[in-house]
């Protein structure tokens, strides 16, 4: 992806204003969220806040709360119907992740599945668990029941094959749904947008690691939450 010209967007995502007028508290997960221009279009950059792994990239504890706290953050950020795909729709406002899986554990998850860490759904399920977990700390590992699934986990789409066809963020714990596990997500490129699907109506994704019949694709998700 090369860069035609920088624009160092530092955006501060801030708390509500206290009801007493007094300062705004900032995101330091926001503050470390910057945007520039490249010729496929607006490329998105985390740079690292530096915490430890155990610890979000605002610097608090990893627990379900916070993590939904730091998503709900990146909604506000990436909002519901953004573009987000490839590099041909870049005169219609086209969003993408500047990434490198040697420096993004994010990144390197979804190119472990051969999915792009840069464009379409890869990008923004690779920026999403940066935003939150942070790009260098608390390494993914894969999930041996799916059921666990928690807010922040990175949930690929496998197709017999064992090609990976689709990946999002799950927003949710799962929840059964004809029989199944099912999660709400944050996704990438649905028709070439941004979907947030945690009010969506009658939208969920399941989680299933095994097929219920010949050909069905299955769900295999990674978590950075502490073992």
């Amino acid at each position: 992806m090369k860069t035609i010209l920088l624009l160092t967007l530092v955006l501060c995502l801030g708390l509500p204003a206290p009801e007493d007028g007094g300062a705004r508290e900032e995101s330091p997960a926001a503050e470390a969220v910057t945007a520039g221009t490249t010729d496929a279009g607006t490329a998105w950059s985390i740079a690292d806040n530096g915490h430890p792994t155990g610890t979000l990239q605002n610097g608090q504890p990893i627990t379900e709360e916070n993590v939904l706290a730091l998503l709900a953050e990146a909604k506000q950020l990436w909002p519901d119907g953004m573009v987000w795909t490839t590099p041909d729709r870049a005169e219609s406002g086209n969003n993408v992740y500047a990434s490198d899986p040697g420096t993004s554990v994010g990144a390197a998850c979804v190119a472990e599945y051969q999915l792009s860490h840069e464009e379409a759904c890869g990008a923004f399920a690779a920026m999403l668990s940066d935003y939150v977990f942070g790009p260098s700390a608390n390494p993914a590992r894969r999930l041996e029941d799916n059921a666990q699934v928690r807010p922040g986990d990175i949930v690929f789409r496998i197709n017999p094959d064992g090609k990976a066809v689709h990946v999002n963020v799950a927003l949710t714990t799962a929840h059964d749904q004809g029989g199944l596990p099912c999660v709400r997500t944050a996704d990438g490129n649905v028709g070439g947008k941004v979907r947030w699907f945690d009010d969506a109506p009658d939208y969920p994704t399941r989680v299933n690691a095994e097929p219920r019949y010949l050909g069905e694709s299955v769900r295999v998700v990674y978590t950075r939450y502490p073992e």
